[in-house]
């Protein structure tokens, strides 16, 4: 079962294969934006958190590892609701 893709941020459809921005214009109709290659803040953002990733791997102190956690949670937290930036 997949889900409902949600407006005004970026998802990444299943079935089309690619990703997809749907906003609602003035009267009400959906306008649909398709692009293969993914928005370019999801690549920065997921590289973010590959860096953070790499230092909590090597970190020893437990107040830095919930610093790095959080920070990581608060990346995933805005990937999960990009705008269109184009």
């Amino acid at each position: 079962m997949t889900r409902k893709l949600s407006q005004n941020r970026w998802n990444w459809s299943q079935k089309d294969q690619q990703w997809v921005f749907i906003e609602c214009n003035d009267n009400g109709t959906l306008i649909y934006h398709y692009q293969i290659n993914p928005p370019k803040e999801f690549t920065e953002l997921t590289m973010k958190i590959k860096n953070l990733n790499d230092k909590l791997i090597i970190c020893k102190d437990s107040k830095e590892n919930s610093k790095i956690f959080n920070e990581m949670m608060r990346i995933s937290k805005r990937m999960q609701s990009m705008g269109k930036t184009c």
